[in-house]
């Protein structure tokens, strides 16, 4: 059916007088199984199509869409487009939609096990979670596990061409682990998230929540101070998402809203660090073919050992930059309106190890995970998040597990420091593939 939704829509907006039409249809099918500590509690499967009809008369533009069921729904979508554009204000930035469309090959986008889903596998992936913690260590259990495994078709067509057409696969596996000793109770969360299920292990997914979960059992705070700051590759991705994805975005530069406006060619980050978007790594679940205006994706150097080179556009801040679109836009929903975003994130590794980067540890904090990280301002690059599972280490040794306390600093005084260090090992999870950090200075807010 999405082929003959784009098809009438773009049929149907001919009726109107209008400059510019583009026709972003999505097709997606889920699987959900999700188990409690009361056991498997629910497996669902379903099948939705949205559509996002943007449309053009001289530099008045809207977005108009939503979920049809028909290929007729997407008559009054196309009318009401049609009606709204008219009465909106001019937009002296508008140019055009995207004149050069196309596609980049990618790899490692489609499982056969996820494009038709062995629902048996996943009830027994979420038993298995659900069950072998506590063989693992008795003061462990699962509270929740699930599996979602999505298949997703994509097809785009405009004014100025196409259709474009790809399609991917995503699971999603999370556990959350409870363990309890006495009074004392701790709990992590972990998940495995890509395109396939090449890299999934269950007993490597559950052993390491379980081990997090009881090796900070008895947490406390420590007391406020600067210490050294160990952050695993998951902690790591949520503090580069949180602040310098923002900054790199050509919209937050050109409304003022980035500490990276104007500062092309110059470093500001430690040159242990480079940092890579790359739209067509394969198995990460930001890979796509072309983005979502139809431009073709690619990897580009963002910053090259701590110097910035590139920043995102899709195509409307390319037009105002005299740029092209470096292939970032994303929409929240088909019917969004696109803005610059990351496809998915590289961090270059370094040397050495996790276990040798916190012997050398003197005064520090091995930080597992967080919450908060939306509290930081990208703005002024402030980072301000909450350790929920950590470990105080002194002189090298770990002494005592840390939680409640708040880690904060300038993100880029404590990035751009010659000092900072990266593993060799990297983790690749969702749009991120990236190395534990050693950052030599940062706040702690604790007791």
């Amino acid at each position: 059916m999405i082929h003959e939704v784009v098809e009438r829509a773009l049929r149907v907006a001919g009726r109107y007088g209008l400059d510019e039409v583009e026709v972003y249809a999505v097709r997606s099918s889920t699987t959900d199984v999700v188990g409690t500590i009361r056991g498997l509690e629910r497996v669902t499967s379903g099948e939705r199509v949205d559509v996002g009809v943007r449309v053009v008369l001289g530099k008045r533009v809207t977005v108009q869409g939503g979920m049809v069921s028909r290929v007729e729904d997407v008559d009054p979508i196309v009318e009401a487009a049609a009606k709204v554009v008219r009465t909106l204000p001019e937009d002296p930035n508008w140019v055009s939609l995207p004149r050069k469309t196309g596609r980049t090959s990618v790899e490692g986008v489609i499982d056969p096990k996820l494009r038709s889903p062995d629902v048996g596998y996943f009830i027994e992936v979420v038993r298995y979670l659900l069950g072998r913690a506590r063989d693992i260590d008795k003061r462990a259990y699962t509270s929740s596990a699930s599996v979602r495994s999505t298949y997703v078709e994509r097809v785009i067509v405009s004014s100025h061409g196409g259709p474009q057409v790809d399609e991917h696969t995503e699971v999603g596996v999370s556990v959350s682990i409870k363990a309890v000793d006495g009074t004392e109770e701790s709990g992590y969360y972990d998940f495995y998230s890509a395109t396939t299920l090449g890299r999934f292990n269950p007993e490597e997914l559950v052993s390491r929540a379980v081990e997090v979960s009881v090796k900070t059992l008895g947490a406390r705070r420590v007391d406020t101070g600067t210490y050294e700051v160990v952050l695993v590759p998951r902690v790591f991705a949520n503090v580069v998402q949180a602040l310098l994805v923002p900054a790199v975005s050509a919209e937050s530069v050109q409304r003022g809203r980035s500490p990276l406006a104007g500062k092309l060619g110059s470093r500001v980050l430690s040159e242990s660090l480079t940092i890579v978007d790359d739209g067509t790594y394969p198995e990460l679940t930001g890979t796509r073919s072309f983005d979502d205006e139809g431009v073709p994706t690619s990897k580009k150097i963002v910053f090259d050992r701590g110097t910035l080179r590139e920043y995102l556009y899709d195509t409307y801040t390319a037009y105002i930059d005299r740029r092209e679109s470096t292939g970032n836009a994303f929409r929240q929903t088909p019917y969004s309106p696109p803005t610059p975003w990351i496809t998915n994130i590289l961090v270059e590794p370094g040397s050495g190890d996790l276990q040798s980067m916190v012997r050398d540890l003197r005064r520090g904090i091995v930080v597992y995970s967080t919450i908060g990280e939306w509290l930081s301002n990208p703005v002024s690059g402030l980072l301000n998040a909450t350790v929920t599972n950590g470990v105080y280490v002194e002189g090298g040794e770990e002494r005592f597990p840390v939680k409640g306390v708040v880690i904060a600093g300038n993100i880029y005084e404590a990035m751009g420091s010659p000092e900072v260090r990266l593993t060799a090992t990297v983790e690749s999870f969702a749009r991120f593939r990236v190395p534990a950090v050693y950052i030599p200075k940062l706040t702690v807010a604790g007791k």
